[in-house]
């Protein structure tokens, strides 16, 4: 079970990583599964302030990333494309761009594809506080039927200004001077300065869903395409035998991946059986298998090509990775 983050102390933290799952992992309380999509060395970084429901960070990494995410249950994730003026991030599979406000809530995960060197600023807030703080600035109410489901609004210029440069101000100040945390009364007025600005944004009336019903579908086969390859690994599946098990023809998965993930299926199922050769070359106990073996249980029977691909994609050679882990 998720928790909020800890409620007891207030703190800020910079957190860097050379393994995308690591990296993953170091944003507080989130339940998050990457995949590195784009070839090269990867390092990934994290700045993050925690306080009793409230969580800002900036996350940026070098290579591109499919990520599954779902923020702690009882919050709203507000998140801006950095750099605004960035193309090629993805949310829910939609194109999304500098001047969109993307939200999502905690109780179902969400999907994001981020390109090589982009990043996001992020928000988490307790759903209650938001709540009180629209209905005091605005006397309207957070919408009721909200759910959670994945949104977006559109920004002006002057709205992402003022957003963006609040979280970044908040987060360089602290990064300068992380004892401002010691005290109630600087987290306090910090805390009314960022919910005063994204309320002052954030426009219930104005909210839209990120994905409409068809393109609903087309995410839930992704989602069950990646539940095939890692429920039976033994198993590499090919394209036409996950057309044969959804139920749909070639066409159609084939749409369905170009425009959620913009890849083919079978590049896709490649990338994710080799971030998972890679992930379990890092966790295995030094001896307990060969990298010929690792490889061969996800499917790459021809050593020569995996290992091509393999560098290609992380950088670095399987025995590599091996030593490092």
């Amino acid at each position: 079970m998720l928790v909020q983050p800890d409620t007891a102390t207030a703190c800020f933290r910079v957190k860097r990583a050379q393994d995308v799952d690591i990296h993953a992992r170091n944003l507080a309380s989130w339940e998050q599964h990457y995949e590195q999509t784009s070839p090269g060395a990867f390092t990934g970084e994290v700045r993050e302030l925690v306080d009793h429901g409230l969580q800002v960070f900036e996350e940026l990494a070098t290579c591109a990333t499919s990520q599954r995410c779902r923020p702690w249950p009882g919050g709203v994730w507000v998140g801006l494309a950095v750099p605004e003026a960035g193309t090629g991030l993805r949310f829910m599979g939609r194109p999304s761009h500098g001047l969109q406000l993307m939200l999502a809530g905690g109780e179902e995960p969400f999907d994001l594809q981020v390109p090589a060197g982009h990043g996001l600023y992020g928000m988490v807030i307790d759903t209650e506080q938001l709540a009180h703080h629209v209905q005091a600035l605005h006397q309207q109410p957070w919408p009721e039927h909200w759910a959670g489901a994945p949104r977006v609004q559109t920004l002006t210029a002057l709205q992402r200004y003022r957003l963006a440069g609040m979280v970044r101000e908040v987060l360089r100040c602290l990064q300068e001077q992380p004892e401002a945390l010691h005290h109630e009364a600087s987290r306090r007025t910090l805390r009314e300065a960022l919910l005063t600005v994204l309320c002052d944004v954030v426009m219930p009336e104005t909210l839209s869903e990120a994905v409409n019903p068809r393109q609903l579908r087309r995410q839930e086969l992704v989602r069950k395409v990646r539940e095939l390859v890692f429920e039976h690994p033994e198993q590499p599946l090919s394209v036409a035998e996950l057309c044969t098990r959804l139920h749909v023809t070639r066409r159609t998965l084939q749409n369905g991946f170009q425009e959620t993930l913009g890849t083919s299926p079978a590049t896709y199922l490649r990338t994710v059986r080799l971030n998972a050769v890679r992930r379990a070359l890092r966790e295995q106990a030094p001896g307990s298998s060969t990298i010929a073996d690792t490889a061969a249980r996800w499917g790459f029977w021809h050593m020569g090509h995996f290992s091509k691909d393999y560098k290609a994609l992380f950088g670095e050679t399987p025995s590599q990775t091996r030593r490092l882990g």
